[in-house]
């Protein structure tokens, strides 16, 4: 009976944990190792005593694709389905988005009239871009950054403010750096399959996809936009938590962070913890890429080095509340090209977009405003030191005041900020390649270590569970 070892209580390790218990009949014990005092990764959500939830991480999900769809799978095994609080396609927070470029506050066009007319900050009709995009060159190299192919296909103005904004607000990073290939792999394949994105976009919309639960069904009748729980997005590492934590084969350790790693002498993995150490047949690494790297012993100078080109980038996240409703419009949040400001990104409505997460004794406006990124070195002090929290939580009223117009005496009745380093892997140009280079080596090392998590092949949510699922399916067909 095997022993697995699972690195990393986050959400990629709890979903190959719950995979994992939930089929495999020759599983004799899985242990989870997380070394903070909680499970959830990057997935944190606060609940206060007036009612109000925030998030310090995620904070919604998208029902689309395959990924999308099999998160909507694992809500309904866990229970959770009651609990799903939706925003619909109609709703405002769904059709409306916003870039701050200019100084000002700019919606996104959302319908043919934004199309054809011309809208700032935009110089021109966007219609125009997407009247010549068929006509667009194909590009024929291994790979390209993110700007580079949007410049190519719609343009530069284009590329410089909506493609850099989409990239900081979903990577936090550099469009100018990030891989296409790898951060969009869906639409790069279909420019090289169509040669078009419109076309090839029409040509994929016409597949009818099966859907299999009652909850995916009414994704689709009640054409949801995005989803969050009652109770805030660890609801769902909770409940895999606890799924797990019921199976008896399998033990979930909190502020238990794996030590070191090394390869017996009868080809088991020996896991060395503070408390003991641990003789797995499969290790099965969630954890970041570079801090895997340094769990391994210095004889595995390749798949170290591997390992540790992979870059993340960290984030402050600045949770804040105000007395009243002050949000001058209503929508999901606005974004910044790096041209405006580098280092603030762009604020969430929280208020707008889950208004069931507000406080429930009067009414309040909830708002995160997220700073970093690929931008980070720029919040640091003169020393190269961080900033104090009381420092980045002005930064962030600052911009709430600028940007949105509140009044410079009015104060937030809550200002929560965190610092989550490392958070987001950046996928730059050549990460598939590095991918290819960390799998000739790990196989090279004979060791039997698996990777799976946001480090390698999706930074979402939905990708984290879905990669977690694939795994242990293959993990499932070793243990028979």
């Amino acid at each position: 009976m095997a022993t697995v070892v699972i690195l990393g209580g986050g959400v990629s390790g709890l979903a190959a944990a719950y995979y994992l218990q939930r089929n495999a009949k020759k599983l004799g014990k899985l242990i989870v190792l997380e070394g903070k005092k909680h499970t959830g990764g990057w997935i944190s959500s606060a609940q206060h005593a007036n009612g109000s939830v925030f998030e310090h991480g995620p904070r919604s999900i998208r029902p689309v694709g395959v990924s999308g769809r099999n998160t909507l799978q694992l809500v309904e095994e866990l229970d959770l389905a009651k609990d799903v609080l939706v925003v619909h396609r109609s709703d405002a927070a769904a059709r409306n988005r916003y870039l701050y470029v200019g100084g000002k506050l700019h919606p996104l066009p959302n319908n043919l009239k934004g199309l054809i007319s011309k809208v700032p900050p935009f110089s021109k009709p966007l219609i125009r871009n997407f009247l010549g995009e068929p006509f667009a060159k194909r590009n024929t190299a291994p790979d390209e950054s993110i700007n580079s192919f949007f410049e190519r296909r719609f343009g530069k103005e284009f590329a410089d403010i909506a493609a850099d904004a989409l990239c900081r607000g979903i990577f936090a990073g550099d469009s100018r750096i990030l891989s296409m290939k790898s951060c969009f792999p869906d639409i790069f394949k279909i420019e090289r399959k169509h040669g078009s994105l419109i076309l090839g976009m029409i040509i994929s919309g016409r597949a009818k996809p099966q859907l299999q639960t009652t909850i995916e069904k009414r994704a689709k009748e009640e054409r949801w936009a995005s989803w969050s729980l009652r109770h805030g997005m660890q609801q769902i590492t909770h409940a895999m938590t606890a799924a797990v934590s019921a199976n008896p084969v399998c033990d979930v350790r909190i502020s238990s962070p794996c030590q070191s790693l090394s390869l017996g002498s009868d080809g088991k993995i020996k896991v060395k913890t503070e408390a003991e150490d641990i003789s797995a047949d499969h290790v099965v690494s969630s954890i970041y890429a570079n801090d895997l790297a340094s769990l391994l012993p210095e004889k595995y100078v390749e798949l170290r080095s591997a390992l540790q080109s992979i870059p993340a980038v960290s984030v402050y996240v600045v949770n804040l509340e105000y007395p009243g409703e002050h949000i001058p419009v209503q929508g999901f949040g606005h974004l910044l090209p790096s041209s405006e400001n580098p280092y603030v990104l762009g604020i969430v409505y929280d208020s707008c977009t889950f208004p069931e997460h507000n406080r429930k004794d009067k009414p309040s406006t909830r708002l995160t405003v997220m700073l970093g990124g690929s931008w980070f070195n720029k919040l640091l002090t003169g020393k190269g030191e961080l900033p104090t929290l009381d420092t980045v939580a002005g930064v962030a009223k600052a911009t709430v005041i600028s940007h949105l117009g509140f009044p410079h005496d009015l104060q937030p009745s809550k200002a929560d900020v965190f610092l989550l380093k490392n958070c987001i892997p950046q996928y730059t140009v050549g990460h598939s390649d590095k991918l290819l280079k960390v799998d000739s080596c790990l196989k090279a090392s004979g060791l039997p270590l698996h990777l799976i998590g946001a480090s390698y092949k999706g930074v979402s949510v939905n990708d984290c569970i879905y990669n977690s699922r694939l795994f242990a399916e293959e993990l499932q067909t070793l243990l028979k």
